[in-house]
C-alpha cells in the first residue's frame, strides 16, 4: 500500500519512537500501521488478516462498529473497553483525528485509573456499611448495658470490671481460662504479671468518658488484646480480653507482604532506570556509576569491585571500585587479567586477589556466553533473594558491556592487514598504549617480540611476488597458531611482525621466541616449483618491561632481532 505522507518504513519508524499508542486507519477502516504501544494494548498484530481493520485490530470484530468514530466527524473521543487477544479487558480512552486521507487514532490506557475509581467506590460503600453496623451496635450496647451485670458470668469472653484505682470488682470464668494462673490477681495489671499500672494505660487519667480503647499484651507466645471502656455501673471501667494471636500474626504477614511488594516495586523501578540509561548512554563509566548507586543501595552494602574485559584479550576496559583502596583494586585487576581467567578455564579469582577475606564473585557474560567482566561484592550473598537481585542487575549490565565491546570490535576491523588479515601498525600502537597504561596503573608487565622474515627479497626476485606473499602468509599462519588467546599479533611492515605478549616478563618473552625458533620454524619449507622448496626462517628479538624502559621497548626488541639476523647470515648466504 502506498502512503502519500511518507513511505511505510518511515511512518513505522516514526511511530515506534512515540510512547503513546497510535493507530493509523484509512477511509476503508483498514489499519495502515500501528506502533508497538498499540500492539501491547490490544495483544493483536494488525498485519494478521483477521486484524487488518480498525474494528478487527481494536475490538476483534468482523463488522464496523455502529457508533464508529470515523463516521461521527472530526476530533472525536470516547472511552471504550478493549478485550485483548488473551481475554484481558483494557479500559482505553480513544481519540480520533483526521490527517490528510487518513485517521489517526490515539489510545490511552486508563485501566489503572478505572480500577482505582472502582476501588474508591467500593471502599466508600464498605465505609457506609460499617457506619450502619456501628450505629446499630451502639444501639444494641445501650440495650445490653442493662443486662450486663446479670450476664457477666455467662459470657464466653473474658470480661473484668474494675474500680477507678484498677482494683478488680468482678470477673467471669473466661478470665481464668484465658489467663491461667492469674485467677487470684487483685488488680487488672496483675493479670499480666505487672507490679504497677502499664505506662501506656488508656485509663491512666481515669475511666470517665473513656470510649472503647484497645491495648495489646504479650503473654508468652500469645497476644491478648484488651478493650477498655468506662463502666455503665459506676466510675470504674470494663475490660474485655480476646486472644488475638492469629489476627496479629496475620497482620504481620500482611505487613511483610506489603514490604516485599514495595521492595520489588523499588527494584523494578531501579531496573527500569538502569535500562533507560543503558539505551541512551554509550559511556561505560557513566553506566557503571549508576549501577553502583542502584545495586549497592538495594543490597545495603558499601564495598564492591567491577572488572570489565576489553575487546582485546589480556587487556582491561575498566577497573572500578566502591569502598576499596587503590592497592586492593590493583591486586584484583592483576588476578582478573591472569591467563586462566582470560581464557575462561576458571571463572573465579584466587583468595590472594580478593579485596576482602569473604567475597562473592559474579561472572558477567555477554549474549553469546563469553566472559566480559567480573563483579566482586564484600561478604557472601545471604539468601536466594540477594542472589536473584544481583542476577537481575548483572545480566543486563553484561549484555550492555557486550554491546559496547561488539561496537568496538566492528570499528577495529578496519585496522587489519589486507594480505594476512592480521592487525596492522595502527591497531598495535593502540594496544601498546593500553598495555602501557595497564603497566603504569596495575604494575602488570608485558613483552614485545619483533619477528623479521629472512630472505623475503630472494623469494620475490627469484620465484616471483606470489611466492613472497605465500612466504608472508606461511609465517603469519605459524605465528598465529603459536599465540595465547591473550596475545596480539600485527604485521607492521613487508617482512616484519610484532607480537605483544600480555602479562609476560622479558624471560617469558625470550622463552616464547626460543620455542618459535626451535619447534615452530625449525625445518619448515614451502613449495616454490617443481620439486623445489624454499626454507621458511624468521629472526626474533624480545624486550620486556621488567628489564627495558617502556618507551624504548620496541627499539630494544628491534636491536635484538637485527643481532639475531646477523647470526643467521653468518651461516647462510646473504642475498643482495
Amino acid at each position: 500500500m502506498e502512503i502519500q505522507i511518507a513511505n511505510q518504513e518511515q511512518l513505522e519508524s516514526f511511530l515506534s519512537a512515540v510512547q503513546s499508542a497510535v493507530v493509523v486507519v484509512d477511509q476503508e477502516f483498514r489499519v495502515v500501521t500501528a506502533n508497538r504501544a498499540a500492539l501491547e494494548i490490544t495483544g493483536r498484530d494488525w498485519r494478521d488478516r483477521s486484524s487488518c481493520t480498525c474494528y478487527g485490530f481494536l475490538f476483534g470484530k468482523k463488522e464496523p462498529c455502529q457508533d464508529c468514530l470515523l463516521k461521527a466527524g472530526d476530533n472525536q473521543q470516547r472511552s471504550v473497553t478493549i478485550r485483548r487477544s488473551d481475554g484481558e479487558d483494557v479500559f482505553v480512552k480513544l481519540q480520533m483525528a483526521p490527517f490528510l486521507d487518513y485517521y489517526v487514532v490515539t489510545l490511552q490506557d486508563v485501566t489503572r485509573e478505572v480500577s482505582l475509581l472502582r476501588k474508591v467506590d467500593l471502599l466508600r460503600k464498605e465505609q457506609q456499611a460499617k457506619n450502619v453496623i456501628l450505629e446499630q451496635r451502639s444501639r444494641e450496647v445501650q440495650d445490653e448495658q442493662r443486662l450486663l451485670k446479670e450476664l457477666l458470668d455467662h459470657l464466653p469472653e473474658a470480661l473484668v470490671s474494675v474500680e477507678k484505682t484498677f482494683i478488680i470488682e468482678g470477673r467471669n470464668k473466661a478470665v481464668s481460662q484465658l489467663l491461667s494462673g492469674k485467677a487470684d490477681a487483685q488488680k487488672c495489671y496483675e493479670l499480666f504479671g505487672y507490679h504497677e499500672p502499664c505506662s501506656d494505660c488508656p485509663a491512666h487519667d481515669g475511666f470517665d468518658g473513656l470510649g472503647d480503647v484497645k491495648k495489646t499484651h504479650q503473654v508468652g507466645d500469645r497476644y491478648v488484646t484488651e478493650g477498655v471502656s468506662s463502666s455503665p455501673f459506676g466510675s470504674g471501667g470494663l475490660l474485655l480480653f480476646r486472644d488475638t494471636t492469629r489476627q496479629i500474626s496475620l497482620i504481620e504477614r500482611i505487613r511483610e507482604q506489603q514490604q516485599t511488594i514495595l521492595r520489588k516495586s523499588k527494584i523494578l523501578e531501579c531496573l527500569a532506570d538502569l535500562g533507560t540509561l543503558m539505551q541512551k548512554e554509550s559511556e561505560l563509566q557513566t553506566v557503571v556509576e549508576s549501577f553502583w548507586q542502584l545495586l549497592l543501595h538495594l543490597l545495603k552494602r558499601e564495598s564492591a569491585v567491577l572488572l570489565v574485559s576489553d575487546i582485546r584479550a589480556g587487556s582491561i576496559g575498566l577497573a572500578s571500585g566502591k569502598g576499596v583502596d587503590e592497592e586492593a583494586l590493583k591486586v584484583a585487576a592483576q588476578g582478573y587479567l591472569s591467563r586462566e581467567i582470560q581464557s575462561m578455564q576458571v571463572e573465579s579469582l584466587g583468595a590472594e586477589f580478593l579485596p576482602w577475606q569473604e567475597a562473592s564473585q559474579i561472572i558477567l557474560k555477554g549474549r553469546s556466553g563469553g566472559l566480559v567482566g567480573m563483579l566482586l561484592l564484600q561478604g557472601d550473598l545471604q539468601d536466594q533473594e540477594e542472589k536473584e537481585l544481583v542476577d537481575l542487575f548483572s545480566e543486563p549490565l553484561g549484555a550492555y558491556i557486550d554491546n559496547r565491546l561488539l561496537s568496538r570490535k566492528l570499528e577495529e576491523k578496519a585496522n587489519t592487514d589486507a594480505l594476512t588479515g592480521l592487525y596492522n601498525r595502527a591497531y598495535l600502537e593502540q594496544a601498546m598504549k593500553e598495555e602501557q597504561e595497564k603497566f603504569e596503573k596495575f604494575n602488570i608487565n608485558f613483552a614485545v617480540v619483533v619477528a623479521d622474515v629472512n630472505r623475503l627479497k630472494k623469494a620475490n626476485d627469484v620465484y616471483g611476488h606470489e611466492a613472497g606473499d605465500r612466504l608472508i602468509l606461511k609465517v603469519s599462519e605459524l605465528l598465529q597458531e603459536s599465540l595465547r588467546s591473550t596475545d596480539t599479533l600485527a604485521r607492521t611492515g613487508g617482512d616484519e611482525f610484532v607480537i605483544l605478549l600480555a602479562g609476560a616478563s622479558d624471560a617469558e618473552g625470550k622463552s616464547f621466541a626460543h620455542r618459535l625458533y626451535e619447534d615452530v620454524f625449525n625445518g619448515v619449507f614451502m613449495d616454490v616449483g617443481d620439486d623445489e622448496q624454499f626454507p621458511v626462517n624468521v629472526s626474533f628479538g624480545v624486550a620486556g618491561t621488567d628489564v627495558a624502559a617502556v618507551d624504548s621497548l620496541t627499539e630494544e626488541a628491534d636491536r635484538e632481532m637485527y643481532a639475531a639476523k646477523e647470526r643467521f647470515y653468518q651461516t647462510e648466504e646473504r642475498y643482495r
